[in-house]
C-alpha cells in the first residue's frame, strides 16, 4: 500500500469516528435529553390542568354552598337559635296570633355520607367534619282560623332553609279559635358566616285553606215541606212474594221438589201443595226441551217458573 492510499484510509477512519462520536454526543446530550424533557412538560401540563378542573369543581361547590349558607341563620348554634325564635315570633306575632311560644331542641350535626372514602391520617380532618348541623324548633300559638292561615302562608314564603316535621290544628271555643302547634327544623353550616338572606317569595294559598274553618258547623239546611201526594198517585212497590227465586226443579226419591231464594239467608224447600207466601206449588211441568219447570197458583191465576227465574218473570198459563 502507498502512503498516499495509506493517508486517505487513515482520513476516512478518521472522518467515520469523528461523525459517530458527533451523533453519539447529540443523541446523549441534546436529542434524548431533549425528549425526556418534553415527556416531563407534557406529564406536568395534564396535572396542572386536572388540577385547574380541580380548582374550578371546588370553586363551583364554594358558590354552591354560599347559596345554601345565606339561607341560614348564621355559623353557630347561638346565632341560629335567637334567629330561629325571634323569625318565629315575629310571624306569630304578625299574624295576630295570641300567646306565641317557640321552643328550641338540642342540635344535631350530620356527617357526610361519604366520609368513608377519607382514609388515613390525611382524611381525618374532612372524616370528623359534620357536613351541617340541624336545629330543631316546636312553635304554638292560639288565634282564628284565618290567623292561622296567615301564619302558615308567610311561613312558605320564607327564604330560609326549613323543614316542617308535624303540624297539630285543634278547634276549640266552638270552632271560632284554634291552638296550632308546627314542629320543624332548619340548618346551619358550622363556622360558615352567611351571606345576605334572599327576599321571601310570594306563596299562591289554596282556596280550601283560605276558606271557613273546618272546626265551625255550617248552618242547619232549611227544611222545605213537601205536598202530600194523592195515594192513587204513588207507585206501589211489587208485591213481596215477587223476590223468590227458583234454584233447583227436579225430583227427589221420585216426587216433585223445588228450591227457592230470596235475599241472603232466605231460603225455601217446597213439595207439592206447599205454599210460600200464597203461592201453591203444583209440581212440576215439563217445557218444549224437556226441561222441568215449577207450576205454581195463585189468586191472579196459574204460572211455571224454570230454573234461574224469579217470580218476578213467571210464565202465565191458562188453566
Amino acid at each position: 500500500m502507498t502512503p498516499q492510499i495509506k493517508l486517505r484510509v487513515m482520513v476516512g477512519v478518521t472522518g467515520a469516528v469523528f461523525v459517530a462520536a458527533v451523533f453519539w454526543a447529540t443523541q446523549s446530550w441534546v436529542i434524548s435529553p431533549q425528549q425526556a424533557m418534553s415527556v416531563r412538560i407534557d406529564a406536568a401540563r395534564k396535572t396542572l390542568e386536572r388540577r385547574r378542573a380541580d380548582l374550578l369543581g371546588v370553586d363551583r361547590l364554594q358558590k354552591k354552598l354560599d347559596v345554601y349558607a345565606s339561607r341560614t341563620f348564621g355559623g353557630s348554634q347561638e346565632e341560629v337559635d335567637h334567629s330561629l325564635r325571634a323569625a318565629l315570633s315575629t310571624l306569630g306575632e304578625a299574624a295576630g296570633l295570641s300567646d306565641v311560644a317557640v321552643d328550641t331542641s338540642p342540635v344535631k350535626g350530620v356527617e357526610s355520607p361519604g366520609r368513608r372514602d377519607f382514609k388515613g391520617t390525611a382524611g381525618k380532618a374532612m372524616r370528623d367534619e359534620v357536613d351541617f348541623v340541624e336545629a330543631p324548633a316546636t312553635f304554638r300559638a292560639t288565634g282564628t282560623w284565618p290567623q292561622f292561615n296567615a301564619m302558615l302562608s308567610t311561613l312558605s314564603g320564607e327564604p330560609w332553609i326549613r323543614q316542617v316535621e308535624g303540624l297539630r290544628v285543634i278547634g276549640k271555643d266552638k270552632g271560632g279559635m284554634v291552638d296550632v302547634v308546627i314542629k320543624l327544623r332548619t340548618l346551619f353550616i358550622p363556622n360558615r358566616t352567611p351571606g345576605p338572606m334572599p327576599l321571601a317569595e310570594g306563596v299562591e294559598w289554596p282556596e280550601s285553606l283560605a276558606g271557613a274553618s273546618p272546626f265551625v258547623l255550617p248552618p242547619p239546611v232549611p227544611v222545605i215541606a213537601t205536598p202530600a201526594v194523592p195515594a192513587a198517585s204513588v207507585k206501589q212497590p211489587p208485591p213481596g212474594w215477587e223476590r223468590w227465586r227458583v234454584t233447583f226443579v227436579g225430583r227427589i226419591e221420585g216426587a216433585d221438589e223445588v228450591h227457592l231464594r230470596a235475599g241472603k239467608g232466605q231460603r225455601r224447600q217446597l213439595s207439592v201443595g206447599q205454599a210460600v207466601d200464597g203461592c201453591v206449588y203444583l209440581g212440576n211441568q215439563s217445557d218444549a226441551d224437556g226441561f222441568d219447570e215449577a207450576l205454581f197458583r195463585r189468586t191472579n191465576g196459574t204460572w211455571l217458573v224454570g230454573p234461574g227465574v224469579s217470580f218476578s218473570d213467571r210464565t202465565a198459563v191458562a188453566r
